[in-house]
């Protein structure tokens, strides 16, 4: 059997709290999940925050855009009532509020938003916001918007970036050599084993998303991938701890 891969909570695990909250990030920490994975935004007042949507309606009791939003009016929302009332308190959090809560070792997994709601400059905001933690934290930086990741990569050379995908790339090693990359961050169900191979062949770390079921962790087991991407940490670490056990 291949090396069990990596345990990464999708948005912080949202199985057990609302979403991209420091409550679900503790939890994370507290379980030991090898790594996670969260979105990041750019608020009106300038700050980047962290949150899925480009809008407030589906995980907040607040409206309209992020981006047209400063800090201390998201801070006024709840973005755990939506989930169950004991996690009223919880707020939008801060990226920096986020890096603080998270420890060294864990792969940190920060996917930067920039469609289709456009945030000009953010890359250089968000390298700004990290250096601090970059010495201490395993830091990637990921995305859907590839031409966020080149200019990413034409600002900072040492960076780790992963290529954010839901579709079958031809020729992913050349692709990937695009930005550097060190990770290939593939949709499940967009994913062939050959991509895999060919990923794994050219010294890319293959991680897949959003993978919440036993039969295809089994799979992506069996396939050798460096790490899945869950909403379920918890019950995939039940699954480690079962098969180790063997």
């Amino acid at each position: 059997m291949h090396q069990f891969p990596g345990i990464i909570a999708h948005r912080g695990g949202r199985d057990w709290a609302p979403e991209n909250t420091l409550a679900a990030f503790h939890k994370s920490v507290e379980l030991g999940v090898d790594g996670v994975e969260f979105d990041v935004h750019r608020c009106s007042s300038g700050e980047l925050v962290v949150i899925h949507d480009d809008d407030l309606q589906r995980t907040t009791n607040g409206v309209g855009l992020v981006k047209e939003s400063s800090l201390p009016e998201l801070k006024r929302l709840s973005a755990g009532l939506w989930y169950d009332k004991t996690f009223r308190e919880e707020k939008i959090p801060l990226l920096t509020e986020v890096l603080d809560v998270l420890k060294p070792g864990m792969l940190i997994d920060i996917e930067l938003k920039n469609a289709p709601i456009g945030y000009e400059g953010i890359e250089e905001d968000l390298l700004n916001v990290i250096e601090p933690y970059r010495q201490q934290l395993n830091l990637a930086v990921s995305s859907f918007d590839h031409h966020c990741l080149r200019r990413l990569r034409a600002l900072d050379s040492d960076i780790d970036i992963g290529v954010l995908c839901s579709a079958n790339l031809i020729d992913i090693a050349e692709y990937a050599e695009k930005f550097k990359a060190k990770y290939y961050i593939q949709d499940y169900d967009c994913l062939l084993p050959e991509a895999v191979y060919e990923a794994k062949a050219a010294g890319l770390n293959v991680i897949v998303w959003t993978v919440n079921d036993v039969y295809r962790w089994q799979k992506l087991i069996d396939l050798g991938v460096d790490g899945i991407c869950t909403d379920s940490p918890a019950e995939l670490a039940v699954l480690r701890g079962n098969l180790l056990a063997q």
